[in-house]
C-alpha cells in the first residue's frame, strides 16, 4: 500500500443496529396504540359500539358525516352563507329519507357520490334535473331530501331553492323524470308610509315594512336620486305593495305598485303598469305616462360623498403637480358595487397603470364610460361583453394612484372628455298612445291609495319643522 494512502475504517457500535430496531418496534406500538385505543372510529371501544347499534338504527349509520336527531320534515333553505352539509336521516313507509342543505363548498354531485349513488344514476339524475334547473345555480343552504325504496335504491331527489320553489327528480320505469313545483302564493296589497329622522332604512322599519323595500327605493330612483347624499330628515316616502303569503304567512314582497318619494331634491312618483295584450313588457312609469329609466344613471354607485369634481387644472394629491382631473371621484367603502351607467359593450377590462383596475364601455351614441380604481372586477365579465345599464361591473378600491378607496369615473363624447354631472339623461321610450287610457284607468286608484298613506312625523322632527311634500 503507497505511504500516502490511508485506509480509514469507522469503528461501528454493535448496539446501533439494535437501537435502530427498537425505535421500528416502537413506533409500530404506538400508532397500535393510537388507532385501537384512542382514535375515535377505529378504537375497539367505539367499533363495539358501533358493531351493537347496526342491529338498531341502521339507517343512521349510511350517513357519511353521522346522522343527527332522526326526522321527518324537508329543511327549508337556511340562512347564511356557511350552511352546514350534515346529513339528517327517517325513514318513511317505504325506506329510508337523506336529507340536509348545501354546504358551502358542496355541488349536488358531491351530495350524491356521499350517499353511495351509483355513478350511472347519479349522472341520469342530474341530466334530468338539468331540464329544469341549472345544477350550476346550486347554492350553499339549498335544501336537499333524498328518498330511497326498501332495497336502498334512489327513487326521488326533492331539491328546494325557496321555501316556494321545489325541484323534483323521479325515478320512472327505467329512466328518470324532472319537475319544477311552485307553492301558491296569496297576494295582498298593502299600504306604507314615513319620514326620515335619519335613513332611509331606519325611516322604512319604522313603519313596520321589511327593510327589502329600501333596495327597492334605491334602484327604482336611481335615475334622479342618490339615497346616500339626497337624503334628508323631513323627507317622506309612500308605497303600495304587493305582499305575498305562503300558508297564511309572509312570504316576500311583490311588485310595487306605486311609490312617492318627497323631499329636498324633488318629488318623484312611479308607478307599474303592464298592458293587458302585452304581458312581460310591464314597466314603471311617472304619472304623465313618462319611463322613469333614462339613458344614463345619475350615479354608477351608491356613494357616501364626492371627494373631487371635473377639473382641468387640478392639483393631484399623489403625483404633487397640476394634471387634469377628467371624471369625478366618487369616495365609497372598497367593495362597493360599481355599475354600469348605460347599456354597451365593454372594450377593455384589466389594469391599467395608474388608473388601477379597469373597466372601459363603449355606449351607442359615440359615448365612452370609464370606471378605474377598482379593487375586483364583476365575475365573468370579459372584453367583448354586452352590458345593460345598472349591471355590476366592478367594485371599489384603491388600486392604481389612489390615496384612498373611490371610484374615479370618466365620460368620453366623440372622443373628448366630459364632465359626467352635467350630461343631461334621456328618457326611454314613453307609453304609446295605444296604452294611455288603460294605464290612466290603473293610476287612478293608485294615486288615491297614496293619498291614503298617513305619514307620521318623528316627534323631534316635528319640533324643528320639516319641509311638507310638494
Amino acid at each position: 500500500m503507497p505511504r500516502n494512502q490511508v485506509t480509514k475504517r469507522r469503528r461501528t457500535s454493535p448496539w446501533s443496529g439494535t437501537l435502530r430496531l427498537a425505535a421500528v418496534f416502537a413506533l409500530l406500538i404506538a400508532v397500535n396504540v393510537y388507532y385501537f385505543l384512542l382514535r375515535g372510529g377505529t378504537s375497539i371501544s367505539e367499533l363495539q359500539r358501533i358493531s351493537a347499534e347496526k342491529g338498531k338504527t341502521p339507517a343512521a349509520l349510511l350517513s357519511p358525516r353521522g346522522a343527527k336527531k332522526a326526522t321527518r320534515d324537508f329543511p327549508g333553505p337556511a340562512r347564511g352563507k356557511g350552511a352546514p352539509d350534515a346529513v339528517e336521516v327517517a325513514s318513511d313507509d317505504e325506506g329510508r329519507v337523506a336529507q340536509g342543505v348545501i354546504g358551502s363548498s358542496d355541488t349536488l354531485a358531491a351530495v350524491l357520490k356521499r350517499e353511495e349513488i351509483p355513478a350511472p344514476t347519479l349522472t341520469a339524475v342530474v341530466e334530468a334535473l338539468t331540464k329544469v334547473f341549472d345544477p350550476r345555480a346550486v347554492r350553499a343552504g339549498h335544501a336537499y331530501a333524498l328518498r330511497f325504496d326498501g332495497e336502498d335504491r334512489l327513487r326521488t331527489l326533492e331539491y328546494r331553492t325557496t321555501p316556494a320553489t321545489l325541484f323534483r327528480v323521479e325515478r320512472k320505469g327505467e329512466g328518470w323524470r324532472a319537475a319544477r313545483e311552485t307553492a301558491e302564493l296569496e297576494t295582498r296589497v298593502a299600504e306604507a308610509g314615513g319620514v326620515i329622522e335619519s335613513s332611509l332604512y331606519e325611516a322604512v322599519k319604522r313603519s313596520g315594512e321589511g327593510t327589502a323595500l329600501v333596495a327597492f327605493f334605491v334602484d327604482l330612483f336611481a335615475w334622479d336620486i342618490n339615497f346616500y347624499i339626497d337624503t334628508h330628515a323631513g323627507d317622506r316616502f309612500k308605497v303600495v305593495v304587493e305582499k305575498l303569503f305562503l300558508d297564511g304567512k309572509f312570504y316576500k314582497y311583490g311588485r310595487v305598485l306605486g311609490a312617492e318619494y318627497a323631499g329636498r331634491a324633488g318629488t318623484f312618483r312611479a308607478f307599474w303598469f303592464e298592458p293587458s295584450n302585452a304581458p312581460g313588457s310591464g314597466g314603471y312609469f311617472n304619472e304623465r305616462g313618462e319611463s322613469i329609466v333614462k339613458s344614463l344613471l345619475k350615479t354608477p354607485l351608491k356613494y357616501v360623498r364626492i371627494s373631487s369634481g371635473f377639473d382641468r387644472k387640478r392639483f393631484h394629491p399623489v403625483l404633487h403637480s397640476e394634471r387634469a382631473h377628467l371624471g369625478v371621484d366618487y369616495a365609497a367603502p372598497t367593495g362597493t358595487p360599481v355599475w354600469a351607467t348605460a347599456g354597451g359593450r365593454v372594450t377593455f377590462k384589466g389594469p391599467r397603470g395608474g388608473a388601477g383596475n379597469c373597466v372601459m364601455v363603449a355606449h351607442p351614441g359615440g359615448m365612452e364610460s370609464i370606471y378605474m380604481h377598482l379593487s375586483k372586477f364583476a365575475k365573468g365579465l370579459e372584453a367583448g361583453e354586452t352590458v345593460r345599464q345598472k349591471q355590476v361591473i366592478g367594485y371599489v378600491g384603491a388600486t392604481g394612484l389612489a390615496t384612498g378607496p373611490h371610484l374615479h369615473f370618466s365620460v368620453k363624447m366623440g372622443g373628448h372628455f366630459v364632465d359626467p354631472l352635467r350630461l343631461k339623461p334621456a328618457r326611454a321610450a314613453p307609453l304609446p298612445p295605444e296604452h294611455r287610457g288603460a294605464f290612466r284607468a290603473a293610476l287612478a286608484p293608485r294615486l288615491e291609495a297614496l293619498a291614503r298613506v298617513e305619514v307620521h312625523t318623528p316627534p323631534k322632527e316635528a319640533a324643528r319643522g320639516p319641509s311638507q311634500p310638494q
